[in-house]
């Protein structure tokens, strides 16, 4: 995938997907699976979401949109079908869907507009409006009303001004500086970020530029800025570090770069922001994302419900679908005249501060995202997973747990996790405190009441050491999980080199390398875990995880190990060092050394 040619076929093999559906069947359920707002709702989400890309491609060529898509939202808007998509109510699943409406509106008459009769027009203006009469959750979703709203301005109808003030100051008040926004949980700061608030932030300042120039300039100076962070989440391969909830919407991770496309905003060279969503598009068709019924299924790389959110539906991954509103742009525009340009160079490490991230690349393509003190107070399913590890990687992904019973089961990659003995474990949430530096990271948090522990990461290109000083009431069995790699499979003659010694555990499947050494305090030796399948977000493949294991006793517990993840084998002269002292800690690395002092 290469050119504006590649894109549109791509959009249309899809949208040819939803209107086969249609036309045979007359629907797009699917009795599979099912969210926690119902089929019904699942049907409009297959039949909206898809007009992220046909629609900007309907503009770019001048046209309306599909006819089988326009034909459903005919019948959904009219009060007197039996196809009515209803009235909507506080929080409701449908008012995320009437953003792409909004949108339409927004890019010409002729896309949706002028394709309806005067009664439907009034039927639609009538069923959008319910947007400015409900409750909405105090996160990105202001910003469906916001876009829906100046949508509805677009095509002659009065501005709810004090609703849409209200959503703007909403919007407002989740702003944490330096080009992040919080998505309505003081500690979530995942990927809507980028595809929820910039995304749509940019979107206003592209169509308000004149009618609210204030707002429209603060937007873009906001993306600029965020851009120059958000850069770092991506790898010169073209994927991007899997982090947070909705992993399910896919390549909508590089929605952000073509909002920024769409907009002419340049926080980089066109050549940059080109090759970033391409190198995206071309990685995520190299995975096994298209199901066999044509749509984009749950999951991350490939069908996986073990990962998926309650709002997870068979059309719910269209969202990625925001990624290609680059073919609004028309054929003449400069952004398909430029050559795709790699990453500019990028700093090895990096602090993400309001993120509560540090980023470290050793190479390239490889991304390494340190986290302390992220969590969703909306506690999605597998939050700890997904927002609480101590790192996150383009590499090895990460696991989601099928049970917190046994540690297969628990596949505690990048975690240290936790039981009474009793196979029964608990690992890392919410943090009580936490200290973000240029070399290192510091989280306090309580798996139990009476169980404190205070947690160092420290970084040292692909090797880092993790540091836990642990105050327990109670006895309890740790277990320090590394990095987790696919388990080849033996009869296609590949087969993982592993090694379980008294210090360390290693295994290698040729491809990835990971290893985790002691360095202090892990009394029961190393171990490789062989995880149930389907754990990992990037392979199905059961998942060989090295870890160490500690008993913890009453009263004060160090643990000190070091970990590696990488591409080519580790060097074990080059193993961080590790000396405790009176105020702190003392590591080091080859010729480097790192005095990090004792938090509190």
């Amino acid at each position: 995938m290469q050119t504006k040619n590649d894109v549109n076929k791509f959009i249309q093999s899809y949208v040819k997907h939803v209107e086969d559906k249609l036309h045979n069947e007359n629907q797009l359920i699917f009795d599979y699976t099912d969210t926690a707002y119902g089929k019904g709702i699942t049907e409009i989400e297959s039949i909206l979401r898809p007009l992220w890309g046909e629609a900007s491609l309907a503009h770019s060529e001048n046209r309306p949109i599909n006819k089988t898509i326009l034909n459903k939202i005919i019948d959904g808007i009219d009060p007197l079908s039996t196809k009515y998509w209803g009235v909507l109510s506080d929080r409701d699943q449908r008012a995320v869907e009437m953003a792409v409406i909004g949108y339409a509106l927004l890019l010409n008459e002729i896309v949706l507009w002028d394709n309806l009769t005067i009664k439907q027009q009034e039927q639609l203006v009538d069923w959008l409006l319910q947007i400015n009469h409900i409750e909405l959750p105090n996160n990105n979703w202001h910003f469906f009303r916001i876009i829906v709203n100046i949508g509805l301005e677009k095509v002659g109808v009065s501005l709810n001004i004090e609703k849409q003030n209200e959503s703007l100051q909403v919007i407002e008040s989740l702003y944490l500086g330096n080009g992040w926004y919080s998505d309505g949980s003081p500690n979530q700061m995942d990927y809507y970020v980028s595809f929820g608030f910039h995304f749509f932030s940019l979107l206003y300042a592209y169509f308000m530029k004149e009618k609210d120039a204030k707002r429209s300039e603060a937007y873009k100076e906001r993306a600029l800025i965020f851009a120059k962070d958000f850069i770092y989440w991506f790898s010169s391969k073209g994927d991007a570090v899997p982090f947070g909830r909705s992993m399910t919407y896919k390549f909508a991770q590089s929605a952000f770069w073509s909002a920024l496309a769409f907009c002419d905003i340049k926080p980089f060279r066109t050549e940059v922001i080109k090759g970033i969503i391409f190198r995206n598009l071309r990685w995520w068709r190299k995975q096994p994302i298209i199901e066999y019924n044509n749509f984009l299924p749950i999951g991350y790389t490939y069908p996986n419900l073990i990962m998926a959110e309650g709002y997870n539906s068979p059309g719910s991954s269209f969202w990625a679908f925001k990624t290609l509103i680059i073919t609004a742009l028309s054929k003449d525009h400069t952004f398909w005249k430029v050559n795709e340009e790699p990453l500019p160079l990028l700093n090895e490490r990096k602090l993400l501060k309001e993120a509560r991230m540090l980023s470290v690349r050793p190479e390239s393509d490889q991304v390494y995202l340190y986290t302390s003190g992220q969590y969703s107070k909306s506690e999605h399913l597998h939050n700890a997973e997904k927002y609480a590890k101590f790192v996150y990687s383009n590499l090895f992904g990460f696991n989601i747990a099928h049970s917190n019973y046994l540690r297969s089961q628990v596949a505690g990659d990048s975690m240290l996790s936790l039981s009474e003995y009793d196979d029964l474990f608990r690992f890392r949430r919410e943090c009580a405190q936490i200290s973000l530096h240029e070399s290192y990271l510091f989280s306090e948090w309580y798996p139990w009441h009476d169980v404190q522990i205070r947690t160092y990461l420290i970084p040292f290109n692909n090797w880092h050491i993790r540091i836990h000083e642990i105050n327990s009431t109670r006895e309890l069995q740790a277990i320090e999980g590394a990095f987790s790699i696919p388990k080849p499979d033996v009869l296609k003659g590949a087969n993982a080199e592993m090694h379980e010694e008294e210090n360390s555990s290693y295994v290698s499947d040729g491809n990835l390398y990971s290893t985790i050494t002691n360095l202090h305090g892990y009394d029961n030796g190393g171990k490789v875990i062989t995880t149930e399948p389907n754990t990992n977000i990037l392979t199905s493949n059961p998942i060989l995880l090295p870890s160490l294991e500690a008993n913890i006793v009453q009263g004060n517990n160090l643990l000190v190990s070091a970990i590696y993840g990488g591409t080519q084998p580790p060097v074990l002269e080059n193993v961080p060092r590790f000396f405790k002292e009176r105020h702190g800690f003392r590591v080091g690395q080859g010729e480097s050394e790192t005095f990090v002092q004792r938090e509190g």
